[in-house]
């Protein structure tokens, strides 16, 4: 009914089709699961919103026939998310009704279109009561629909699946209308969540996992545990900063170079991306998950539904070549990377912790990189620009911020989506716990310069720090090199010490290996697996490659040598075998 002294009214669309049904969730689902209950309230930031400005109002019986045909043809509209006995599940209703908030436009649908968004998304979703999809509509004074606003939440629908969404609304409310879709799939079609979850526990779909995970364990045998082993900065109540930049240039010379390493211009992001953060931590090897969206046959094409999952891109880094070849190199462990990113959650992450236990480690996978934009297509003003024109495009590149955040699991990610017009929008998130100042905006810019000055000359990799303004990150001289990264070994003696109860010394070698000297009872084994419990959460810190348990502690402030001459009760590396 219509609320007379707001103008605010709340319609009820009622659905049926089909029968009840529950499933395990599919693995899409399943990554999302994790950080939406971790996110809690402020999970809202994960939400999809978009305002439809209808071509011609329409009659609200035909908005709501069309929103009751799209639900009942797809299972992810009529769908809840649940958790039961530890385990979420997807519970698929048969019948149900959803909720339609119609507003006043007050002769401005695309105003009031877009307030009615943003009142939609302010709040997370409640998986458990509510459809994953939220609907408000504005009418016009004669009460016809003139504007839809649809926001979803992250959990049902990926960028794909929502613009498909949008898309056939859109379509439907056109006048004249498109056709009649085909009829809707039944619950065993491969266009559905439910038969999707159904295949990923087939045994074509473990064979499928089983491949992807043999590319985890591969990839994080030879890993850095982190990207963020660097001193951290003092940081406020928001620590998370997100920056934006809409530029022309950027989609020119990506597109440019693309063609000239024929490659795409996912790997020309994906690259400068990798060299940027490398350049400012000082690896030699990069380790960035990436959101992979594979919709490579018609089912998944079809689906309205999350799709997304977590590839892993481990890729060294060679200071000595240009960023062409740069390019040219990374293109094909690329590839492999979104091309296994078909896995099960669970089995990730159980080879996340396997592969770190037996490295004496605990990774921090926070570095991300989404390539958002659907399709390989890219519009440009400008195929083969040269330096002038170039230098035109950036004149019109515009670059803002958006409010920050409390928290985040991520440390980093860089996004890329097409605006539509020529325009690609480079998003960045940076915890400025170790991006301080104003590093952020730098390598936004960064990005877009390098893009631009790679078309037009040559820029080596090893420049990439001193071409944008960016100042490497500093670590002091007790800071080495190992294996798994950055390492202080004055930190891993206080690990080392802190779980044994007593102070320890910890002394590097040449090739990176730490030998962590310690008083007390214990073996080795059983103090690298108190280490190792101890290690989540801590980056920059590795267990040691060795232990020498002594039977003594030297006075306080006795420097190695004292540690060396201690009568030694055992020794060795804590390892299995």
């Amino acid at each position: 009914m219509r609320d007379t002294t707001t103008g605010v009214a709340t319609i009820s669309v009622p659905f049926a089709t089909g029968e009840n049904a529950t499933a395990p969730l599919t693995w899409a689902q399943s990554v999302m699961w994790g950080p939406m209950q971790w996110f809690g309230k402020e999970a809202n930031q994960f939400n999809i919103g978009r305002s439809l400005v209808l071509p011609a109002p329409v009659a609200p019986a035909r908005l709501h026939a069309t929103l009751r045909a799209l639900v009942e043809a797809h299972q992810t509209l009529r769908t809840r998310y649940v958790e039961r006995g530890d385990q979420p599940q997807q519970q698929v209703a048969a019948a149900g009704a959803y909720d339609v908030v119609v507003v006043d436009d007050h002769g401005d649908p695309a105003r009031v279109g877009d307030e009615l968004v943003a009142d939609l998304t302010a709040t997370a979703f409640d998986h458990e009561a509510e459809w994953p999809l939220r609907v408000g509509c504005a009418r016009d004074r004669t009460d016809r629909i003139s504007a839809v606003a649809l926001v979803g939440s992250h959990l049902a629908f990926d960028g794909w699946a929502f613009n498909t969404l949008t898309a056939l609304l859109l379509a439907r409310l056109a006048d004249p209308p498109a056709p009649p879709a085909p009829p809707a799939p039944a619950t065993g079609s491969g266009a559905q969540p439910l038969a999707q979850a159904a295949h990923q526990q087939s045994a074509a779909g473990r064979q499928q996992s089983r491949l992807g995970l043999r590319h985890w364990e591969q990839g994080l045998s030879t890993a850095p545990a982190s990207m963020f082993d660097l001193p951290r900065a003092a940081t406020g109540d928001q620590p998370i900063e997100r920056h934006l930049l809409d530029s022309t240039a950027v989609t020119a010379a990506a597109t440019a170079l693309a063609a000239r390493t024929r490659t795409s211009f996912s790997t020309v992001l994906l690259c400068l991306t990798t060299l940027v953060l490398t350049a400012y931590n000082g690896h030699r090897t990069a380790v960035f998950k990436l959101i992979a969206g594979n919709r490579l046959d018609r089912d998944s094409r079809d689906l309205i539904a999350l799709n997304t999952l977590d590839a892993l891109l481990v890729h060294p880094v060679d200071g000595d070549v240009d960023l062409l070849t740069a390019i040219r190199q990374l293109h094909r462990p690329a590839f492999e990377a979104y091309r296994r990113a078909p896995c099960d959650p669970a089995g990730v992450r159980t080879v996340v912790d396997e592969v770190g236990r037996r490295r004496g480690l605990t990774f921090d996978l926070s570095a991300y990189f989404n390539n958002g934009h659907r399709g390989s297509d890219w519009a440009t003003v400008d195929p083969d620009p040269g330096p002038d024109r170039l230098a035109e495009l950036r004149r019109d590149s515009r670059y803002s911020r958006l409010e920050p955040l409390s928290k985040s699991d991520m440390r980093f990610y860089v996004a890329a989506s097409n605006q539509g017009d020529g325009r690609c929008r480079l998003g960045l998130l940076v915890d400025t716990a170790f991006f301080p100042g104003g590093l952020g905006e730098t390598v936004i810019r960064g990005i877009e310069t390098l893009l631009c000055a790679a078309v037009t000359g040559v820029v080596r990799v090893a420049e990439i720090a001193d071409r944008i303004g960016l100042t490497p990150a500093r670590r002091g001289p007790d800071w080495v090199s190992t294996p798994a990264g950055w390492v202080r070994p004055q930190a891993v003696a206080e690990l080392v010490g802190e779980v044994a109860g007593t102070t320890a010394f910890a002394e590097p070698a040449a090739d990176g290996a730490i030998t962590a000297y310690v008083s007390g009872p214990g073996s080795p084994a059983e103090l690298h697996r108190r280490v190792l419990d101890a290690l989540a959460g801590r980056p920059g810190l590795v267990a040691p490659t060795g232990y020498v348990i002594c039977g003594s502690t030297p006075p306080p402030g006795a420097g190695p040598d004292a540690w060396r001459a201690l009568p030694v009760l055992a020794r060795g590396s804590g390892r299995d075998g």
